[in-house]
């Protein structure tokens, strides 16, 4: 029955989502950070922001979307676009403890001014990011999870302005949404 509910709950979300007026932010889920403080999605507001769902034991996928991510912060750089967040969730409930994301961070030297990698004790939470964001996982076991990529690129009220689910699509169309939205405010 828990499950039948999380699905509905999961289509909801997604069905809300799908509406461009709809903000990621009406997500109430609590997420702790890669240093251990509990926030929730709008702690992200008045940033744009590229969010996406990895998992830090992955040796292929995951890191390439990363890069992939840095990619695009240097876009925005060049545009000299300051206000962004790159929000990493992961859906590694097990593994991804917020002392091992802040590790993780530190090695591949990201700075937490505009980077942040949140975890959950909860698969519920995960589950439904997941389902929002349009990311499709599973747990193979061993450590391991089948998943999608997928990037999307929020407003600074949190409402989805870009999607990509090709680590090989034109990553410069981030900075290029941001300046198009920043001229639509002012």
């Amino acid at each position: 029955m828990k499950k039948i509910i999380l699905q509905i709950i999961c289509i909801f979300s997604l069905v809300t989502l799908a509406k461009t007026d709809v903000s990621l932010y009406e997500n109430q889920s609590d997420w702790q950070d890669q240093s251990g403080k509990t926030i929730k999605l709008n702690h992200f507001k008045n940033d744009f922001v590229v969010i996406t769902m990895v998992y830090t034991g992955c040796a292929h996928a995951c890191p390439m979307t990363i890069s992939k991510i840095k990619e695009i912060e240097s876009y925005l750089k060049q545009e000299k676009i300051e206000n962004y967040h790159m929000v990493l969730a992961s859906f590694d409930i097990k593994n991804d403890t917020p002392e091992h994301l802040k590790q993780y961070m530190e090695e591949r030297k990201l700075d937490p001014k505009h980077w942040s990698f949140l975890s959950t004790k909860a698969e519920s939470i995960a589950r439904e990011l997941s389902v929002i964001l349009g990311i499709a996982y599973k747990d193979l076991g061993n450590n391991d999870f089948s998943h999608s990529n997928m990037l999307t690129l929020l407003d600074t009220k949190g409402v989805v302005i870009h999607k990509v689910d090709n680590l090989n699509a034109d990553l410069k169309s981030f900075s290029e949404k941001i300046k198009v939205s920043q001229s639509k405010v002012e």
